[in-house]
């Protein structure tokens, strides 16, 4: 999965927990908050249901390779009827 970087903003005390804790698990800083983060939402928050995942198997159903059909939509919509018409 793709990182990205963000920045928060942490008061002196949380920032001196987290460094010591860091060194204390001989981890990076930002490991150990990227650790906690994903630890948090795992959690906390629902697993995806089976409904989900079976609905996000549709995206790039319909992908065909072609980089201009936002742009000759008309034209291939035409054709793919066309093609149904002569079966």
């Amino acid at each position: 999965m793709e990182t990205i970087t963000t920045t928060i903003s942490l008061d002196s005390f949380q920032l001196d927990a987290l460094t010591e804790e860091s060194r204390r698990r001989r981890m990076s800083l930002d490991e150990l908050i990227a650790y906690l983060v994903k630890r948090y939402v795992e959690e906390t928050l629902p697993a995806p249901t089976a409904e989900d995942r079976n609905f996000m198997s549709i995206v790039g159903l319909g992908s065909s390779g072609r980089t201009d059909v936002s742009k000759n939509h008309d034209r291939y919509l035409g054709e793919a009827i066309a093609h149904e018409h002569l079966r």
